[in-house]
Order: C-alpha cells, then sequence, then structure tokens
C-alpha cells in the first residue's frame, strides 16, 4: 500500500521507533495519528512534522481508550488504512525470579494492547475492504535470550497473534504483516522493568530506530508477511530453527546476570 494520502495509526509514538516511524511516514506523503500515553511528549514531536498529526494520548492496556483512538481518527480523518502496533515495554530477569506483576504488565502493553487497537479497527477495515496492520514485534519472539524470557514470551504472544489473525482475513482485503526488530538504540533498555542487568560477552552496536522505520515504510509498501531489520536477525532466526540446540548453547554462553544491588 503506498502510504502517501493514507490514514496511519502509530502506536508508542512518543519515542524510540513509534516516534521515527512518525517522522517516516508522515515524510512519505501519509497523514499519521499518534498514540501513546504521553500527550506532552507527543505534541513535542507533532510539532516537528508538516501538517500538524493528530494526537490522541492512549494507553492501549485498556480496551475503551484503544477504541476512543480509532473512533477519533475515523471522526476526524475519515478512515484508517494502516495501523502501527509498536507501544511495548521490556522486561528483564531470570525466569525463575521474574515478577509477575511485572510480567502481567508487559503482556497487557505488548500483547493485551495490540489485541486492543486491532479489535478496534478491523471492523472499520473490514467494511472498506482493505487496509494493513503491522505489528511490531521482536526477533525474541521467535527465539528467546537468556534473562528475557519475559519480553521474549509476549512477543511469542504476539507473533502467533499475529498469525492466526492473518490466516482468520484472507480475502477480507487485509494485510496483516509482522515486523521483527533486533536489538535497537533506543532508551528501551533503561525503561524496562526489572531489577539488573544482563551482560552479553559481544554487545552489539544496534541499529537505530530510524532503520527500523524505514522496514515499517517498506512493509507498507511491499506487504510482506514478515520483515526483518538486519541480516543477522535473519541468521539468528534461521538458525534457531535448523540448529536450535546450537543456537541455544551459544546464547547461554553469550549471557550473565548481574543483580541490581538493594
Amino acid at each position: 500500500m503506498d502510504p502517501r494520502g493514507k490514514i496511519v495509526i502509530i502506536t508508542g509514538a512518543s519515542s524510540g521507533i513509534g516516534a521515527a516511524a512518525a517522522r517516516a511516514f508522515a515524510a512519505a506523503g501519509a497523514s499519521v495519528a499518534l498514540a501513546a500515553r504521553s500527550g506532552a511528549e507527543l505534541e513535542r514531536l507533532a510539532a516537528e512534522l508538516p501538517e500538524h498529526p493528530l494526537v490522541v494520548p492512549t494507553d492501549v492496556r485498556s480496551a475503551s481508550a484503544a477504541r476512543a483512538l480509532v473512533e477519533r481518527v475515523i471522526a476526524e480523518r475519515g478512515q484508517v488504512d494502516i495501523l502501527i502496533n509498536n507501544a511495548g515495554i521490556g522486561l528483564a530477569g531470570p525466569v525463575a525470579t521474574l515478577d509477575a506483576a511485572d510480567l502481567e504488565h508487559v503482556l497487557a502493553v505488548n500483547l493485551l494492547g495490540s489485541l486492543h487497537t486491532i479489535q478496534a479497527a478491523v471492523p472499520h477495515m473490514c467494511q472498506r475492504g482493505q487496509g494493513q496492520i503491522i505489528n511490531v514485534s521482536s526477533v525474541v519472539g521467535r527465539q528467546a535470550l537468556p534473562y528475557l524470557g519475559g519480553y521474549a514470551a509476549s512477543k511469542a504472544a504476539l507473533d502467533r497473534l499475529t498469525e492466526a489473525l492473518r490466516m482468520e482475513l484472507r480475502g477480507t482485503g487485509i494485510v496483516v504483516t509482522l515486523v521483527r526488530p533486533g536489538t535497537t538504540r533506543t532508551e528501551f533498555r533503561q525503561r524496562r522493568l526489572g531489577r539488573g542487568q544482563e551482560q552479553r560477552r559481544v554487545a552489539p552496536r544496534g541499529v537505530p530506530p530510524a532503520a527500523v522505520a524505514q522496514v515499517l515504510l517498506r512493509a507498507a509498501y511491499r506487504e510482506p508477511h514478515t520483515a526483518y531489520v538486519t541480516v543477522q536477525d535473519r541468521i539468528l532466526v534461521l538458525l534457531s530453527t535448523l540448529l536450535p540446540r546450537v543456537a541455544e548453547g551459544v546464547l547461554a554462553r553469550s549471557f550473565r546476570w548481574e543483580e541490581a544491588p538493594p
């Protein structure tokens, strides 16, 4: 779908990948609607963009808030062409000591947040007979990393949800795309839940958010089933598929955990 002139909702748009995606789609001629919990951050981003975008402070953990987001965009812009589910939060820690409340919070944002916006947008898209849903997952949704099990579980669940949705919407005119970024240079690591840090033997530098945003933009044009950001991300997934024991052994030796001081 050519994004020029299209109405695009981006959740988690206040920073990182979401903000970069807003800039990329706006530059490509799309009319963007920015959603995140922080209205002030959204307004600062909106001031940078051409044709001041629609700003809708939204907590996607709430189904009613997600419905209100989609309804407002339709009321003010007429339709929703592309929904980018990017809102997410991280979680670090050994599985054996994960805080259940933290995991519930992460699932509420990373999984249920996407479910809420999907359920709000799909009836409208079905009625029009067209649209695209792009869910931003992670390579850890396919291959977990040590000490990121809770976060990986939320993204694996989003992957399966996306796959089922794609099959269910076959023939409706709605395209469903899964994007799996790897390490990205954002504040995501600093903002995630969990006490302590995983340490990597070789720490990847990661890609800038703008690189992920360009993959999202290409996904709108090309409408793939699944898109990756780097060759290394693809290799990790391929290795975990073909040689799962080897992949797990390498990853297990590459990480250690440092508890946060009391």
